[in-house]
């Protein structure tokens, strides 16, 4: 396969990412975008991010993973990112790689991980050529997050500073804002897309009951509990399963959508 780096931009500034292409494809392929969480990048953990997409050029599928904008190698100032942003970025991203040579438009989904599992659920709300997700460990209750995390010191910092040292990451107002007004359920709702979440039983960021109304949200929905992973998957096991699994549902998916 090949791995090539590629850049595009949004709002005049620039996003990097990479472009993953099967060997010897012939005729057009099905596509993949990849979402990363937060604070995260176009690695992940474990580098998650390389392993799946090579899983997937593996099977036939062009992979587009790239950093939101002030995440990883792309432009921008992290304090400055909110959920709208990098839905702008997601819908940026996923319109570069429709334009790729050899992509069949037809044939297209997405990824998310975390965070990234919440903005794709809003761009298969706001783009209705995504033909299949696959969500892992999905945000579900922003603010059960936000209220997590808002200690009467962060609360101070908000007001005096507007930005809060959220463990060594500077999170803006705006973010804080934008998040708390969010409702993934909704925007999932208006898709009809197949969607398939994976969850670890032992995620300590995102518990797993926090995905459970991804599938009431609509039919179409499935979900598989991931037996003694973390929020990252991180046992070389639970690893492999999930850029297996996903890898296999997807091409599945593409190749019948």
């Amino acid at each position: 396969m090949s791995e090539t780096p590629v850049t595009f931009r949004v709002a005049g500034q620039q996003v990097v990412g990479l472009l993953h292409r099967p060997a010897r494809a012939r005729g057009p392929r099905p596509a993949v975008l990849l979402l990363h969480g937060f604070t995260g990048s176009k690695h992940e953990a474990h580098r998650l991010f390389v392993l799946t997409a090579r899983a997937l050029a593996e099977v036939g599928v062009i992979v587009l993973r790239f950093d939101f904008r002030g995440s990883g190698d792309s432009a921008g100032d992290f304090r400055d990112m909110t959920v709208g942003s990098e839905i702008a970025d997601a819908r940026a991203a996923w319109r570069f790689l429709r334009r790729q040579p050899g992509v069949d438009r037809a044939r297209m989904g997405v990824l998310g991980m975390s965070m990234g599992g919440l903005v794709a659920a809003h761009l298969l709300a706001l783009e209705p050529a995504v033909r299949a997700a696959v969500l892992w460990c999905p945000v579900g209750d922003p603010r059960r997050l936000l209220q997590a995390k808002m200690t009467p010191q962060a609360a101070g910092q908000l007001r005096a500073a507007g930005v809060i040292d959220w463990g060594g990451w500077p999170v803006g107002r705006a973010f804080v804002e934008d998040l708390r007004a969010r409702d993934p359920f909704a925007a999932l709702a208006r898709s009809r897309a197949p969607v398939l979440i994976l969850h670890g039983d032992a995620d300590e960021t995102v518990p797993a009951g926090d995905s459970l109304p991804y599938v009431t949200a609509r039919g179409s929905v499935s979900r598989e509990i991931v037996v003694g992973a973390s929020h990252t998957f991180n046992t070389l096991a639970g690893i492999a399963h999930v850029t297996r699994r996903s890898a296999e549902w997807l091409s599945g998916q593409l190749a019948s959508a």
